[in-house]
C-alpha cells in the first residue's frame, strides 16, 4: 500500500525552477530517504508534501486523499501529518511532557497517551525537564515524540541530525531509526548526508536539479548508480576505461564481469570499482602503482595509490583495506581488482558530467528553504 504519492510536481520561486516534475511513491511502514546537494530541491519538495508550499503543478496524495492538486489543496494541519525540524523547535517554557502533548487536542491529551510516547522515546524519566536541561540527541526525541503524537499518517523529518556534533549524530539516528520502526510509523528523512540516507532508509530518492534522477535500494544506489556522477556523490568510485567483451568488460585490472552486462562486445564502457573491489599485492591481472597517501581510520584505512605507468584514463586509485596493515608513503604495489561491476557506455557516462543548466538554482533570494 502506497501512504504517499507525489506525481508531476512543479514548484518554482519567481523565475526560478526548483522542482521540475518530482515523481516519489512512499510505500506503507517504509522509511524513505530524499537525498540531494544544496539547491537540489529536496527541502522545496518536504514543504510541498507538508502544505507549508502549494505546488504549481503535479499532484500529492495521501493514500486516496489528494491533498494538493490544481484544484484542490488541503491545509497542513489537516493532512494529518508529523514534522520534525532541523533543531526540534521545542518550546523552551514546557516540560518535555507538555511538548509532547502540545500538539493533541485538549480532549486527547490524556496521560496514558503521552506516557506511552515518553516510554517509546525512552524519555520517561524526564518528563518534567525543560529543553535547556536535555542534551540534543534527547531534544530530537522529543520532536520526534511530538511528532507521533497525533498519529501521522507520514512522519516528515526536516535534516533532523544537522545540528548534533558527529560522535552524537551517528547515535541519534539509529536511536530515532529504531524509534520510527518500533511505532510502525510510515517516514521520509530529507538530508545531504550519503551516509545517514544509505544506513538508515528503505528507499534513497536522490535529487539534482529538482528531479529524481534514481529512487532505489541503499545497495542497489550504491553498487548501480545511474551515472558517474551519481557514482561519486555517494562516495569514492574509482572510474576506468574498458571494452565489453561478451558479460565481461576488459580493463587495466584484466577481464571482470558486468552486473547487467547489456552492452555489445566491442563497446567502449566507463567501468566503477568501489574502493573495497580493489584489494594490494593481488594475484592476477594487476596495475603496479606507488602509494601516494594512507588515512587510517582503526576499522579501515584508505590508500591513494598512483599507477606507474597509466593507462589511458587510469588516474589515481583508492584503495580501501579492512584488516590489514596498510604500507607507507612510496612503497610500491600492486592493486588487482575484483567484480562484479558496474558499467555505462563511454559516450552515456560522458555526457553524465554534471553543471547546473540553472545558474541560480543554488541560491534564491526571498527563497528561504529552498535545498
Amino acid at each position: 500500500m502506497t501512504t504517499l504519492s507525489v506525481a508531476g510536481v512543479h514548484k518554482a520561486f519567481g523565475r526560478t525552477r526548483v522542482l521540475r516534475g518530482i515523481d516519489l511513491s512512499v510505500a506503507d511502514g517504509s522509511l524513505t530517504a530524499v537525498l540531494g546537494p544544496s539547491g537540489s530541491g529536496k527541502t522545496t519538495l518536504l514543504r510541498v508534501v507538508a502544505g507549508f508550499e502549494r505546488a504549481d503543478a503535479g499532484t500529492v496524495a495521501l493514500g486516496t486523499n489528494i491533498v494538493d492538486s490544481g484544484r484542490r489543496y488541503v491545509p497542513p494541519e489537516k493532512r494529518g501529518l508529523g514534522y520534525v525540524p532541523q533543531e526540534g523547535a521545542l518550546f523552551p517554557h514546557l516540560t518535555v511532557r507538555a511538548n509532547v502533548a502540545f500538539g493533541l487536542r485538549r480532549s486527547a491529551r490524556n496521560r496514558r497517551t503521552v506516557d506511552d510516547l515518553l516510554e517509546l522515546v525512552d524519555l520517561a524519566a524526564l518528563r518534567n525537564r525543560h529543553p535547556h536541561e536535555l542534551s540534543g540527541g534527547q531534544q530530537q526525541r522529543v520532536a520526534l515524540a511530538r511528532a507521533l503524537a497525533v498519529s501521522p499518517s507520514v512522519v516528515l523529518l526536516d535534516e533532523p541530525f544537522t545540528a548534533l556534533d558527529p560522535a552524537l549524530r551517528t547515535t541519534v539516528r539509529a536511536e530515532v531509526e529504531t524509534i520510527l520502526r518500533r511505532a510502525g510509523a510510515t517516514a521520509i528523512l530529507v538530508t545531504h548526508d550519503q551516509d545517514e540516507a544509505l544506513s538508515m532508509a528503505d528507499q534513497v530518492a536522490v535529487l539534482r536539479d529538482g528531479v529524481v534522477v534514481q529512487n532505489a535500494t541503499p545497495h542497489e544506489l550504491y553498487t548501480e548508480p545511474v551515472d558517474p556522477d551519481l557514482a561519486r556523490f555517494l562516495g569514492e568510485a574509482n572510474l576506468l576505461p574498458g571494452t565489453m567483451d561478451g558479460a565481461d568488460a576488459v580493463t587495466a585490472f584484466g577481464r571482470l564481469n558486468v552486473r547487467k552486462p547489456t552492452l555489445a562486445s566491442g563497446g567502449r564502457v566507463v567501468a566503477l570499482l568501489r574502493p573495497e573491489q580493489l584489494c594490494l599485492n593481488a594475484n592476477g591481472p594487476a596495475v603496479r602503482g606507488r602509494v601516494l597517501s594512507t588515512e587510517y581510520y582503526g576499522h579501515d584505512a584508505i590508500v591513494s595509490v598512483e599507477p606507474s605507468e597509466p593507462a589511458d584514463g587510469l588516474g589515481t586509485l583508492t584503495v580501501r583495506l579492512q584488516g590489514e596493515v596498510p604500507p607507507g608513503a612510496g612503497a610500491t604495489v600492486l592493486v588487482g581488482a575484483r567484480g562484479p561491476i558496474t558499467v555505462w557506455p563511454e559516450v552515456t557516462a560522458a555526457a553524465g558530467t554534471h553543471e547546473s543548466s540553472d545558474p541560480s538554482a543554488e541560491h534564491v533570494p526571498g527563497g528561504a528553504g529552498i535545498e
